[in-house]
């Protein structure tokens, strides 16, 4: 009898150490979420609140069931609540004020996602979101650590070579800054879809990520971890060719009155400001967007192809990029989907012209305006050679009903084979 008494409460204990641990673990992962959404004033912050909002989008696409989907709309209130008693602000982002508290919204229902998910994970063990959890962190954290890094490398007075590129963009004869800028105040609500899109922009990639997930279509690339690919790069070629925008190197000059090309000295000058100009990431990701919208057929691709669109205008109407900023995206884009889908020869020559273009651009070298041209053309004329297996559109095919096997875990969260997968696909 002692001996069943004692494996008895021993079984007990472990079980009580279990259930201790689990909501700790719960506790835990409540507070990470307040703290990422106060740390992010995700309330009103659009931009930032668009890359938690994209979670939600990536927990749909896990064909979640009904009650699920109805604790994260309860778990996100709940989060929101919180954020408000917590001092908390909401649609308070300079110029989107009501966009960015809808944004905000919209990131607590993020919020939200990611705790059933996370909670779902460590109270049952299901293998069910482990893959979409993944995905919905992965654009938060990389958002947090990214910003700790921008902030300590921007920190104090560094040098800027705004001048460099606004010389290289005077040299094409373009003032792509005031064009967009007068189409702006002829059609204002171009420049309204601009902001928007622009302010947004980061609930794009995990929105399609989401999408090509719904329709299993997730392809070679998942276009979270391009997106992380693009932003580290970009953060080390910010490095080599530093510059922060015409609208914070020549202030009230822009758009309308900036200088003649030969007003405008070819040296770098003292900034504190933020040099995160060359190349365009903002560009990169949204080129990323559109390069995955392929396989996901034409209404994604006309979709990608507006927020492309409004995404360019923004970029140089708002005084952040220079045109050649946007130029130098387009190989960036091609290495960034050579390193996710390991094909070598998209990386080799999208870094080597990369470089080329940020070494160059860096030299400060005035070159004749037919040359610059050319080196644009045979940019964009390469980039789009050589990814051009990438963009075609993908034929429509049949897609499993949300209660079909997953053909990618299947029902127990264990991986089929390609064998198992073409079988499901038959059902």
């Amino acid at each position: 009898m002692i001996p069943s008494i004692t494996s008895r409460n021993t079984a007990e204990s472990k079980k009580g150490v279990v259930v201790l641990y689990k909501i700790s673990v719960s506790l835990a992962i409540v507070l990470l979420v307040l703290l990422i959404s106060g740390i992010y004033h995700v309330g009103s912050n659009a931009t930032l609140a668009g890359g938690l909002f994209g979670a939600f989008f990536i927990f749909l696409s896990s064909r979640p069931s009904l009650p699920h989907v109805g604790l994260s709309l309860a778990t996100g209130a709940t989060v929101g609540f919180l954020y408000g008693i917590l001092g908390g602000s909401f649609g308070k982002d300079s110029g989107v004020e009501t966009f960015s508290l809808y944004m905000g919204m919209g990131a607590f229902l993020g919020a939200g996602s990611i705790l059933v998910m996370s909670l779902d994970k460590a109270w049952t063990a299901s293998p069910r979101y482990a893959a979409p959890l993944k995905d919905a962190l992965i654009l938060p954290a990389f958002m947090l650590i990214g910003g700790i890094f921008m902030q300590f490398a921007n920190g104090g007075s560094h040098p800027s070579l705004d001048f460099f590129l606004y010389r290289f963009d005077s040299s094409l004869g373009l003032a792509p800054g005031h064009s967009v800028a007068t189409l702006f105040r002829k059609l204002p609500f171009v420049e309204t879809a601009s902001l928007f899109t622009y302010s947004g922009l980061l609930i794009f990639p995990p929105l399609y990520r989401g999408w090509a997930c719904y329709e299993r279509k997730t392809g070679k690339v998942n276009l979270i971890h391009a997106f992380v690919v693009a932003g580290a790069s970009g953060f080390v070629l910010y490095q080599i060719c530093p510059a922060m925008g015409p609208l914070y190197a020549f202030g009230s000059q822009f758009p309308d009155h900036l200088p003649l090309m030969s007003a405008v000295p070819a040296k770098a000058f003292a900034s504190t400001g933020v040099n995160n100009a060359m190349p365009s990431l903002h560009m990169t990701w949204v080129l990323l967007v559109w390069v995955a919208a392929w396989e996901l057929g034409p209404f994604a691709l006309v979709i990608a192809s507006l927020v492309a669109t409004l995404t360019g205008l923004a970029t140089v109407g708002f005084g952040e990029h220079y045109f050649i900023d946007l130029i130098a995206a387009a190989p960036l884009t091609m290495m960034v989907h050579g390193i996710c889908s390991a094909r070598h020869k998209l990386t080799a020559v999208g870094l080597g012209l990369v470089v080329a273009w940020t070494a160059y651009l860096r030299t400060g070298i005035q070159l004749p305006a037919f040359f610059n041209w050319s080196l644009i053309l045979v940019t964009v004329i390469t980039t789009l050679f050589m990814m051009r297996s990438s963009l075609r559109l993908t034929p429509q095919k049949f897609s499993p009903s949300p209660h079909a096997i997953d053909p990618l875990y299947g029902a127990m969260g264990k991986q089929l084979s390609v064998k198992d997968i073409n079988g499901v696909s038959k059902i």
